[in-house]
C-alpha cells in the first residue's frame, strides 16, 4: 500500500478596504531629500575619488615621460642586428631557382626526406621495445 500525503484546507481571510490616508505617500520635499541624501554624499565621494585617481596617474605618467627622457640620453635603444653579413661585405652573388634556407648565417644542407629515428637506437633495442609493448597486460585484465 502506498502513502499519501495528507491535505488540511486553510481558510484565508480576505483583506480588509483599505484606509485611503494608507495609500497616499508623502510627496513632501524633505522626504525626497531625505531619500535621496545618502545616494548624493556617495556619488560625491566618488566624483572626488575618481578625480583623484585622474590627478594621480597623471603625476605618474610626468614622473615615467620624465624618466625615459633621462633614460633615452644614458642609452639609446639598441640597433637591430642580423646573422646575414653586412651589405658592403659581399664577396659573390648566387642566382638559383631554390631558396635557401639559412640559420645563424649559414646556408643548411639539403636533407632527403625519411623517418624520424633515434640514433641511439638500433633495430635490436627497437625490436625489444616493441616485444615488451605486446606482453604488457592492460590493467581491464589484471584480477
Amino acid at each position: 500500500m502506498a502513502s499519501v500525503p495528507s491535505w488540511r484546507d486553510h481558510s484565508v481571510e480576505p483583506l480588509r478596504d483599505p484606509n485611503p490616508s494608507d495609500l497616499l505617500e508623502n510627496l513632501d520635499d524633505s522626504v525626497f531629500s531625505k531619500r535621496h541624501a545618502k545616494l548624493e554624499l556617495d556619488e560625491k565621494r566618488r566624483k572626488r575619488w575618481d578625480i583623484q585617481r585622474i590627478r594621480e596617474q597623471r603625476i605618474l605618467q610626468r614622473l615615467q615621460l620624465r624618466m625615459y627622457k633621462k633614460k633615452g640620453i644614458q642609452e639609446s635603444e639598441p640597433e637591430v642586428t642580423s646573422f646575414f653579413p653586412e651589405p658592403d661585405d659581399v664577396e659573390s652573388l648566387m642566382i638559383t631557382p631554390f631558396l635557401p634556407v639559412v640559420a645563424f648565417g649559414r646556408p643548411l644542407p639539403k636533407l632527403t626526406p625519411q623517418n624520424f629515428e633515434l640514433p641511439w637506437l638500433d633495430e635490436r633495442s627497437r625490436c625489444r621495445l616493441e616485444i615488451q609493448k605486446k606482453q604488457t597486460p592492460h590493467r581491464t585484465c589484471r584480477k
